[in-house]
């Protein structure tokens, strides 16, 4: 096999386009804009690494490197709207409201919050005091 010819590495060319035709329908399934591509890569990327391998062995890449079954309760829908705690990021008035409204963006790499796009702020941050909204 030739080197640096990803043609003759058919693996990683179906991963490439299993993570491209993912990030293209949650995109289009939320009507997000385009910009959030990145985000919408790596929380499918997150989800891949989480599937079954292969169906007959029944296990993941976590069960097989860690040796024990993986909690997938954290696991929510990307785009789905949500509610994030306003811990003094600004100072609040008397009858403000308590949290602002945002778009979930998938997992913080390093902890266990929440990546989140806050509509009031205009700007994407990491929480865990996020409550996400069930879609219909």
């Amino acid at each position: 096999m030739a080197q640096r010819t990803p043609q003759q590495n058919n693996v990683v060319e179906r991963k490439n386009r299993s993570l491209e035709e993912q990030t293209r329908t949650t995109l289009n399934e939320n009507s997000l804009p385009k910009y959030f591509f990145a985000d919408a890569v790596n929380s499918g990327c997150y989800i891949l690494n989480k599937v079954l391998i292969r169906p007959i062995l029944k296990k993941t890449p976590y069960d097989i490197f860690k040796g024990r079954r993986l909690v997938l309760s954290h696991l929510k829908v990307f785009g789905c709207n949500c509610f994030i705690l306003n811990n003094v990021k600004e100072s609040l008035g008397k009858f403000d409201a308590k949290a602002n409204e945002g778009v979930f963006l998938g997992y913080a790499i390093q902890s266990h919050a929440y990546r989140v796009y806050n509509k009031i702020l205009m700007t994407i941050e990491e929480s865990m005091h996020v409550v996400l909204m069930k879609l219909t």
